[in-house]
């Protein structure tokens, strides 16, 4: 500007333009005039669902419910149509669902969702929250977006949908119309379609459709078994396929078991089989489903024409609590070979996934009433389960503080968190069924290892259970160590679940136990070892809880104390792990310059040993700490050296966050740029310290 001019305060407002081309996440600054081209915020992968189940080639009739269900899913232009499908078990409601799903795919163009809510009802350990999450990833949501609370993935759930295409959503077993409402997609022009036992008045209040499905009449059932016997017995015996029929109820499971034996014995009349189940009138009024009495009479006719390692696999998982289970829980039960597929071709049994099975509704409660009662039967099922679980833990996270010895490393479960999370319901299910037999002692080792799963994928809901459950089998056998143990994942469990003032309020009692724990001496080196250990787990859980307070001093003196009792210990992992949380600590106090110290300490003390994760944690920490004192060549080359070990770790927010930290530390723009792309596509919720 020449000499002499000036420009106003005003004026030079008016010649600030800030100018930003993509979308943001997170806060703007306004710092006079910056020109910034910021790499776009991570979109959706754009993902068209199909999850329908594959539809059984012998769906026959209703046509006149098939109208009906069309009829209703158009008849609403606004938001999604809802059509509740209600009626008995094993009338037939999942099938029409399926079908009608299949003959209208193309109109939705958006995806086709579905969920078995069953798990629900069985207590398996599934809530509307994990539907939601299972949703959200198919529709290619990231991680990072998926928060664990139910509010905020069905409002993500919307966000995601509002701008589809229309989208079907089928929701098969569902209990109550609770479960239905987080679970309604934005887009326009959508149906979801509830299926249900009930009827659902809930739902029809507000506006849903209901579709009462009957039974097959006579006729219907007839061309039924027509389909599946596909031979000249029913020329051969006119009206004896309509007469089985009657005899069924018109239930169409009922009518698949009886087409299932009359195909697999050839010779057998179609009308001997009506007289065969007519003569078990007795059982007939005996055995009832929703109040009515036809179904179970079939079930134990198909049931006595099994072979005995088929009936006898029917029996074993007739005691099973789980919803669901793999062909591994059936060769535990049996050894036939071929009793699995007998059950299969029976229709006893129901193919849901690639070796993963389930009853129907009702053949699970003929299954649950011819049941093995033995107790070592139930017994080896907990046993397998704890087994699997222990293997998974250790194959995630190796070498930690364990109570319970360690398995053998050759027992260890490739896909270990992918298998923990198929199973977590059936996991859920045996915890639950060890607890009420009084078999504390495995009770609390599911507990500790369930760790693994509960620190990698949110169910907070069930952790808080498990946690619960674990803790009252600890005292029940009157272990101190355990139950101080049970007692910190409790407190874990509370924070990881966002309840905070319930976590602190177990603080004394925590506390007090760890004290106790570790005046007891057993003149065992190791086991006093032990001991101090956990209670070092104590400690540090305070130190967690105080940090989430606020109150970081009281989080630096636990945190002290617990890094203190690992070093007496000489547990150098022990160390280092407790200097790495005393240093966040220290961090977040803004005591910057002593947190260099403590993480410099840690890293000595770690580097070179079995822990290249703990390490890689630390020298992000400690780039983090040296950023803030001004140092960052100090703090890049911390940072590069952590990225080295967690680019092989399935760890994508941890590497995330060093990749942030070293954009900040690069005076390079481009390379600092490159650097926040690579971590806005890794990221993922921070886990728990």
């Amino acid at each position: 500007m020449p000499d002499g001019e000036t420009t106003s305060p005003d004026a030079a407002a008016d010649a600030a333009v800030n100018t930003m081309h993509n979308a943001v996440a997170g806060v703007v600054i306004q710092a006079d005039t910056v020109t910034a081209n910021l790499p776009p915020v991570a979109q959706p992968v754009s993902v068209v669902p199909r999850q329908i189940p594959h539809e059984p080639g012998d769906f026959v009739n209703r046509v006149k419910e098939l109208a009906l269900l069309e009829s209703a899913a158009s008849s609403r232009t606004g938001g999604p149509a809802v059509v509740v499908v209600s009626g008995i078990g094993g009338v037939g409601k999942t099938g029409l669902g399926v079908h009608w799903a299949h003959r209208t795919r193309d109109r939705f163009a958006g995806g086709q969702l579905y969920a078995d809510l069953a798990r629900l009802r069985h207590g398996g350990g599934t809530d509307v929250a994990d539907v939601l999450g299972g949703f959200l990833r198919a529709l290619g949501a990231r991680e990072e977006w998926i928060d664990p609370g139910l509010d905020a993935r069905t409002a993500l759930f919307r966000t995601l949908t509002a701008s589809r295409s229309p989208m079907l959503v089928l929701l098969d077993n569902v209990a109550h119309a609770g479960q239905v409402e987080s679970l309604l997609p934005g887009a326009p022009g959508s149906v979801v379609v509830a299926v249900s036992r009930r009827r659902l008045t809930g739902l029809v209040m507000r506006g849903a459709v209901p579709l009462d499905l009957g039974p097959l009449d006579e006729a219907e059932g007839g061309r039924l078994i027509e389909r599946m016997v596909a031979d000249q017995r029913v020329a051969r015996e006119p009206g004896a396929a309509a007469e089985l029929a009657r005899i069924c109820g018109g239930l169409p499971i009922a009518l698949r078991v009886c087409g299932a034996r009359l195909v697999t014995r050839r010779r057998q009349g179609i009308g001997r089989l009506s007289a065969e189940l007519a003569d078990e009138e007795r059982r007939l009024a005996r055995l009832t489903a929703e109040g009515k009495p036809v179904v179970e009479a079939v079930f134990d006719a198909a049931y006595a024409d099994l072979p005995p390692g088929a009936a006898a696999l029917y029996r074993g998982l007739g005691a099973f609590p789980g919803p669901d289970f793999s062909a591994e829980l059936c060769d535990l039960v049996t050894g036939a070979d071929d009793a699995l597929d007998a059950l299969l071709e029976s229709s006893l049994l129901e193919e849901v996934d690639e070796d993963r099975y389930r009853f129907h509704d009702l053949v699970r409660l003929h299954a649950q009433s011819v049941a093995d009662e033995s107790r070592d039967l139930r017994r080896r099922f907990v046993g397998w389960y704890l087994k699997e679980v222990r293997a998974c833990d250790w194959a995630v996270l190796g070498q930690r503080l364990r109570v319970a010895a360690p398995p053998e490393p050759s027992e260890t479960r490739d896909d270990a968190l992918g298998w923990l999370e198929r199973e977590h319901a059936n996991i859920l299910a045996v915890v639950r069924m060890a607890a009420a037999e009084r078999w504390d002692d495995l009770v609390w080792r599911f507990t500790e290892s369930l760790w693994a799963l509960f620190d990698s994928h949110a169910h907070p809901t069930d952790e808080l259970e498990i946690a619960r459950l674990g803790l009252a089998s600890a005292r029940h056998v009157d272990d101190d160590v355990a139950e101080a143990r049970m007692h910190t994942l409790l407190v874990r469990a509370l924070l990881r679940g966002g309840r905070l003032d319930e976590a602190a309020a177990e603080l004394p009692a925590l506390t007090e136990l760890g004290d106790a724990i570790v005046t007891v001496r057993t003149g065992s080196l190791a086991t006093d070892a032990r001991r101090q250990r956990v209670l070092g787990g104590v400690i540090e859980a305070v130190g967690i809880v105080r940090q989430r307070q606020g109150d970081h001093e009281a989080a630096i003196a636990a945190f002290h104390r617990s890094r203190d009792i690992n070093a007496c210990l000489i547990n150098l992992r022990g160390v280092a792990v407790h200097g790495y949380l005393l240093g966040g600590a220290l961090i977040a106090a803004g005591r910057h310059g002593e947190a260099v110290t403590q993480l410099e300490f840690s890293l000595r003390v770690q580097e070179g040993g079995p822990d290249p994760l703990t390490d890689a944690k630390i020298r992000t920490r400690l780039g983090e700490a040296y950023l803030a004192l001004g140092r960052p060549g100090d703090a890049a080359e911390e940072l590069t050296r952590a990225l080295a070990t967690l680019a092989t770790r399935d760890m994508p927010a941890r590497e995330a966050r060093a990749l942030e930290l070293l954009a900040e530390a690069t005076e390079d723009e481009e390379k600092a740029a490159g650097y926040l792309r690579r971590a806005k596509a890794l990221r993922r919720p921070e886990p728990e310290a």
